[in-house]
This record gives C-alpha cells, structure tokens and sequence, in this order.
C-alpha cells in the first residue's frame, strides 16, 4: 500500500491543474451494505458511494460504530490514482482520507470500509460526515460546496452464531482503521504526574553522579549551538477534520490561540473544545504547541498542560474531533 502523507497530499495538489468546483445538483454521498445480517466472527463490508459532477481529487468520510460490536480493520478504494492518507483513529469512529494527484470522475463506489463482527448483537453504521475534494486556487485541498449525504445508516444484524470471516481484497488503495487514540484513562489522566515524578528522580540522580565523578571527568570542549531555525514561510494549519474541515489557516500572529471564546485567534464552535484549548507559539527553535487544559494529541501521543514541538506533517487533535495538519 502507497501511504501518502496529509502534508504530501497538499504539496502534490499544488503541482496539478486548478479544476473550478461548482457541484452540481447531482452530487451526493451515501453509506449502504450488500447485506445486513453477518455471523459472529464474519467480515462486514460498507460501501461509501458517490456521484459527482466535477473531478475530484480526494475525499473524506467519517463511520460511526459501536467498538463493542464491531472491529474496524482497513478500507479499499478502487478509483484509478487514490491513495490512502493514515490518520490517528479514534475508538467509535472510523476516519477515512483519500487523495490523488490527478482528477478522477465518481459515479458509484468510493471505498469499501471492512469491519470484523465481535458478537451477537443489533447495532448501526452511521455516516457522519463526508466530502468530495479538489485543490483550490490557493493550493489546498477543498471540499466540492453542496454535497448532499443522501443516505447515512445502515443497520445490522449479527448472530451469535461463530461463522468464518471472509478474505479481505488486496487490490486497490488500502487503508488501515485500526484505532488509534482510545477515550482518556486515568493512567492517561495523571500520567502527566508520573512522568513528571520519573523525571526528577532521573535529574536528581544524574546531579549526584555530575557532583561526585565531576573532578575526574575531562574538560568539556566548547561546541557551537545549533538551534533548528524555523521556516522563512509562514506557518499554517490545515483542518483534516472537524468545524474547519478542508480550510486552511495562516499563523499571521503569535502566539497563536486556538479554543471555543470567539476572542481566540481561532474560533472552534465544538463542545468539546474548552475556551481557551490550546496556543502555538515560536521560539529560535522553531514552532511549538502548549496544551491549555483540554484534550491535545500530536502524532497520537497526549500533551497535558505541556508543549510540544511542532515539523511540518505533525498531525494535531483537539478535543474529540477537531484535527489539523501542522505545515509551512
């Protein structure tokens, strides 16, 4: 499988011709299943389908599940020259992301996402959200305007019986949907306390060591500070996922704040996105960001009350679905 970074995604769009997007009446999305009644242990196959009128070169979808129901394993994407871009997942919730160098008309499936039946039960496949995408003047990729999701759930049915799961296909664009990034614990709660904790012990023993060994250690040679320089552009974020999705931000001014009051920097209207949520900031070392209290991941990892350095290509979640791709 071809992985393709959200940052790769975005420099590769702005090497290929600029398509207008204007989305014609007929564009629409819709989740649908071949059948609805599995055995325990069986492969479930959803279909995301589309038909568009413009040229796309990308598209995003989010399937809600119950995780004690199912088990999320990859998606397939037949569309000729569409490569699956990873993402952190969440438990719940699968997140799909697909893109391409060149524009590809769609007119029936876009992916086939594959679920494992965990046990006998009723449950439902939800689509959340979806979109179609194309590269805009500016170089990004942007949602086609008025898709409409025509149908979005699906009902299942699965039996307690143990039936044999079916081989997934190979051919295509594949993309793994294992989760990724589960609901906080409360090791991931306090464990800002710990490492804390381990890193004072390991400081306090290392100024032992240095105190009583030091007259015996050979004079260190000076060396000249090689800080990493941020980038000459300017900074920007781009939304992989929620308010946002498809749009892109510019860093004009620093620190930057980012939280649900409207006098932020960078307004997010979601619930679950504190007031003041997180700030990006600048040192001679480059960029970073600082966790204001909320839920903050970079590349998967937690950030509590603490920064983190920020490459181009690191991927930021806020909350529960607020995601960005952090570039120049």
């Amino acid at each position: 499988m071809k992985r393709v970074s959200g940052t790769i995604f975005v420099f590769l769009l702005a090497f290929v011709f600029v398509f207008k997007a204007n989305a014609q009446s007929t564009d629409s999305i819709w989740l649908s299943a071949s059948t609805t009644a599995y055995k325990t242990g069986e492969t479930v196959i959803a279909t995301v389908n589309a038909t568009a009128g413009t040229p796309v070169q990308g598209f995003t979808f989010q399937i809600r599940y119950d995780p004690a129901c199912l088990k999320p394993m990859n998606a397939s994407s037949q569309v000729p020259g569409m490569n699956g871009l990873p993402l952190p997942q969440i438990s719940g919730q699968v997140d799909g992301s697909y893109a391409s160098t060149t524009p590809q008309v769609v007119n029936g499936v876009l992916a086939e996402v594959y679920f494992q039946a965990l046990k006998g039960c009723q449950t439902n496949l939800t689509l959340e959200s979806a979109a179609l995408a194309i590269r805009n003047a500016e170089g990004f990729a942007a949602p086609i305007p008025n898709v409409t999701i025509i149908g979005n759930n699906v009902a299942l049915n699965i039996d307690t019986e143990v039936g044999v799961a079916q081989p997934i296909p190979q051919a295509g664009a594949n993309l793994p949907l294992e989760p990724t990034i589960f609901e906080t614990s409360n090791a991931e709660k306090y464990g800002w306390l710990i490492s804390l904790i381990v890193a004072l012990v390991v400081v306090g023993t290392g100024a032992i060591i240095y105190k009583r060994f030091r007259s015996v250690l050979p004079a260190a040679k000076p060396v000249m500070d090689k800080k990493v320089m941020p980038s000459s552009g300017i900074a920007r974020v781009h939304f992989k996922h929620g308010p946002y999705a498809g749009k892109s931000f510019a860093l004009n001014k620093l620190p930057f704040l980012i939280g649900r009051d409207p006098r932020n920097d960078l307004c997010l209207n979601d619930p679950h996105i504190l007031a003041q949520h997180a700030k990006i900031f600048e040192t001679s070392n480059g960029y970073y960001l600082m966790d204001l209290g909320g839920e903050t991941y970079v590349n998967g990892q937690m950030v509590k009350r603490n920064s983190a350095f920020l490459k181009p290509g690191d991927v930021v979640r806020l909350g529960k679905s607020a995601l960005f791709v952090f570039g120049s």
